[in-house]
């Protein structure tokens, strides 16, 4: 243990220490005005840092393109797929962040193989005592892509579920005469949900794309639903035509109600069957002895 955490010691150092002695180029005296530039640079970006300070060490990977690419490969982080589950929950958390505490918990399963290793070559015995770290630092090695998946696919549950009842209240707004990027504009300020705040930022997206049909496409991409997919494909070919969307909302909006019906119908059945097992073991024993005991006590006061 001893030598574990000198490892442990030793490699905290190190990476705290690398980048600056990647980033040192010798003794450079600075001229005044280059030293009153450094000053009005650091107080910006302090003005504008929207985070904490963070470590040293993910500043480097995330400015060094080629360093995060290898080490993503090393640690076994999907980059592409990552940076999308994040840019989706919206989370202060970056890819580099990811990787670093994968490379940790790789170089943490190291160490601990190694003091294994050790301890097999000096003879004493590897019982479930000394090897039970390792099944910890397995779980930890898997727990950020496990916990990603799964705030991914609650997000998008819950997002699917909102659109057919955010849409209903838009179309009820688009036939009182309201025009349909007002209506959903209207709507998102109004609709306490994941899908109301995705849709209130589309005015921040439009002035970046360049009109409101880019941005709503965007989204729909971004969140890869087909039901969202199937409403902006709808409103686009609407707006392109410029015919009225509520007849084509009212169609959608009744057969994503009617998908989720038989999806809550389908997960009760399942349900139902899985409950089957504990149902018979706690209501068929007790009936059981209901309907032998009688018989059980007449044979016994006959005996």
């Amino acid at each position: 243990m001893a030598l574990l955490c000198a490892m442990m010691a030793g490699l905290a150092l190190f990476l705290y220490g690398l980048p600056a002695c990647l980033d040192w180029n010798g003794n450079r005296a600075a001229s005044l005005f280059e030293r009153i530039e450094q000053e009005r640079h650091a107080n910006l970006q302090q003005a504008f840092q929207r985070r904490k300070k963070r470590w040293t060490i993910l500043e480097r990977l995330e400015k060094r393109e080629e360093w995060l690419k290898r080490l993503c490969a090393w640690t076994g982080v999907d980059r592409n797929k990552t940076e999308q589950i994040l840019l989706r929950l919206g989370w202060k958390v970056s890819v580099a962040e990811v990787a670093v505490i994968r490379a940790l918990t790789l170089v943490m399963g190291a160490s601990f193989l190694l003091r294994l290793l050790v301890l097999a070559l000096s003879g004493q015995s590897l019982g479930l005592m000394n090897t039970w770290p390792l099944l910890i630092i397995a779980l930890l090695y898997l727990l950020p892509a496990v916990w990603l998946d799964w705030a991914d696919n609650r997000a998008k549950a819950e997002m699917r579920s909102q659109v057919p009842f955010f849409f209903s209240i838009v179309q009820s707004l688009v036939e009182a005469g309201m025009p349909l990027q007002t209506a959903v504009k209207q709507t998102a300020k109004r609709f306490d949900g994941r899908l109301g705040r995705e849709l209130a930022r589309l005015e921040t997206e439009e002035k970046r794309l360049g009109s409101w049909r880019k941005a709503l496409e965007e989204l729909a991409f971004r969140w890869d639903l087909d039901s969202l997919n199937a409403i902006s494909m709808e409103i686009n070919e609407a707006m392109s035509k410029g015919v009225s969307i509520a007849d084509m909302l009212a169609v959608q909006v009744e057969e994503q109600m009617r998908q989720q019906e038989d999806e809550a119908s389908a997960y009760m059945n399942r349900l139902h069957i899985r409950l089957l097992p504990f149902v018979v073991l706690l209501m068929g024993v007790p009936l059981l002895f209901l309907v032998m005991g009688p018989m059980l006590m007449s044979i016994a006061e006959r005996m």
